[in-house]
């Protein structure tokens, strides 16, 4: 009887050691839809398709946020905000994920986004295939993926939607920021340069009168001297101009855009056509 008994309890243990395999097994083996994204919030376009799929096809979704600018020179503000954005979006996406009872799972890296996506396609979890968002050259991802690629093509636009929300939309994927703080860098440090060139031209001219008006005044070749002077001076001095008030934040106004604009006002009035703002999927294989 001892002997029966020991020969039973060992047949249990054998059988719960493999059920429990062959779950992890199975669980190893649940097929993932990649969704990647560079931007810190996932485009709810995005979210939308790979949701609609996953719930068909019974799927699974892995969401990548891969930052492509990790070592931007502006002491780590984009790095923080791209993280702060992807976990805001890591919650949106799992709520509307637990909606409709599809399980998604987020992952941050860095990097390229080509040998992102072809570690975790070779990593342990089944990855289908790949849905990438608008931004990410497509060639780049195909070619290094080892699954078909589906680029969502969307329009930021939505009904309900003004121009206000779309610019926080862009400040939360850390685009605008990113842009507007190098802009006003790059038109900070050009106004510095010319107004020194502007100014230390000025100087040299008044400071040494004599000097040029030995030369300026001989004639012949030398007669090119003040030319080449008037230019350099308009030339430092327009540009000095124009970055001071894009500093200040003044914008000059184009004329073509004012043309434009009369000839949209003259034009007869139309009946507005709505914009289709549904996302459309491209497959590269």
């Amino acid at each position: 009887m001892g002997q029966a008994t020991t020969h039973i309890l060992s047949e249990h243990t054998a059988s719960g050691m493999s059920d429990s395999l062959l779950s992890a097994q199975e669980k190893n083996k649940t097929p993932y839809i990649l969704v990647v994204t560079r931007n810190g919030h996932m485009a709810e376009p995005v979210m939308d398709y790979a949701l609609d799929v996953a719930d068909r096809l019974r799927y699974s979704i892995l969401a990548a946020h891969i930052n492509t600018l990790p070592y931007f020179c502006d002491g780590g503000k984009r790095s923080r905000l791209f993280t702060s954005s992807m976990q805001e979006s890591s919650i949106l996406f799992k709520s509307r994920g637990d909606a409709r009872s599809v399980h998604v799972e987020h992952i941050g890296a860095s990097g390229k986004i080509g040998g992102i996506v072809k570690r975790l396609c070779h990593s342990e979890k089944h990855i289908e295939f790949v849905v990438i968002d608008q931004g990410i050259n497509v060639k780049e991802v195909s070619s290094q993926s080892p699954v078909p690629v589906f680029s969502v093509i969307y329009t930021h636009a939505k009904a309900g939607r003004n121009n206000k929300t779309n610019h926080n939309r862009i400040f939360y994927e850390g685009v605008f920021p990113m842009s507007a703080t190098t802009s006003i860098k790059r038109h900070v440090k050009n106004c510095l340069v010319f107004g020194a060139l502007t100014a230390g031209l000025y100087a040299s001219v008044f400071t040494h009168q004599d000097l040029v008006m030995k030369y300026f005044t001989k004639g012949g070749v030398y007669a090119l001297l003040p030319v080449a002077v008037v230019f350099a001076v308009s030339y430092f001095h327009g540009n000095f101009t124009s970055s001071f008030w894009s500093v200040l934040g003044i914008e000059g106004s184009k004329a073509t855009a004012t043309k434009k604009a009369d000839i949209r006002k003259d034009a007869p009035a139309s009946v507005d056509i709505r914009k289709d703002t549904r996302p459309r999927v491209q497959v590269n294989v």
